[in-house]
């Protein structure tokens, strides 16, 4: 990085996240208390959940990444500024599972990278509920709670695996479930898997698979500002990030991933190859 260290920019990150979670873990308590009747929410577009912590969250990061004096444009699921052509880039998620959010469940979290160019150089992951905090900068490890952190692949072949699936929304659910023209479902693969879960989120099972409570995750539909931050943590830890096909995403891609898949060794080949018979 040419004015800025990659551990600048992660110290940045890590207190953009500590600032998002002070006021998120307040709203969530205000929320959960008066039985979700307190938090003001939205549909900013059909099947996309807004409530005013997003955007106090997405406020507080926004002020704390200004603050810190790196130089780089910021697109948030909520806000952007700056130049999105720009050579560094933060990509930022506030609020990570809005819905299980709202509903008093703990699968949120915050997400917030630096991409350089095609590299991403930092991300955070944090989920205030369980008091975690993945961190990484490029080729400089990856932190848990402050402390060094090594992954470990859980190793299981894919009938013995916990895989994510992550879907945007009932449309989507609609059309993966709908048989192609050889009559088969997208959505065929989890049979293939020993268990299946969904978070409504990206945050969460992301730091699940980096902390190997689960063998990979497969996103349908996702931009990048949910995925950066875990998809990098991840590879640093050695866990596989790709396409569909088992191809490097393209972190420059400006329009939702069609798919994306982050799993460890153990799995990850043998996971596109039961997407691909589906």
């Amino acid at each position: 990085m040419s004015e800025f260290s990659a551990d600048a920019a992660l110290q940045a990150a890590l207190a953009a996240a500590r600032a998002a979670a002070e006021c998120l873990s307040a709203d969530f308590e205000r929320n959960r208390k008066s039985y979700g009747t307190v938090l003001k929410s939205w549909m900013k577009s059909p099947g996309a959940l807004l409530t005013e912590a997003d955007l106090a969250s997405d406020a507080a990061i926004a002020t704390s990444l200004r603050d810190s004096g790196i130089d780089a444009a910021l697109i948030s699921e909520e806000s952007s500024s700056g130049d999105s052509a720009s050579d560094s880039v933060w990509l930022v998620d506030p609020l990570c599972g809005t819905v299980p959010f709202r509903s008093g469940m703990p699968h949120w979290g915050v997400n917030i990278a630096l991409r350089q160019g095609d590299r991403l150089v930092a991300g955070v992951v944090s989920l205030p509920e369980s008091n975690r905090m993945l961190a990484a900068a490029a080729g400089g490890g990856v932190s848990l709670d402050d402390e060094p952190f090594q992954g470990q692949d859980p190793n299981l072949s894919l009938d013995e695996a916990v895989v994510g699936l992550e879907v945007d929304g009932g449309a989507e659910w609609t059309r993966l479930l709908r048989p192609n023209d050889d009559r088969r479902s997208p959505l065929g693969w989890p049979g293939s898997v020993s268990h299946t879960n969904t978070f409504a989120s990206a945050a969460y099972p992301l730091a699940m698979v980096c902390t190997g409570g689960m063998s990979g995750v497969v996103f349908y539909t996702i931009d990048s500002v949910h995925l950066a931050a875990g998809a990098m943590i991840a590879q640093e830890l050695g866990a596989i990030v790709s396409d569909e096909r088992g191809k490097p995403l393209d972190w420059r891609f400006e329009e939702p991933y069609p798919m994306a898949v982050i799993a460890w060794p153990s799995v990850h080949a043998d996971l596109i190859e039961a997407m691909s018979g589906s």
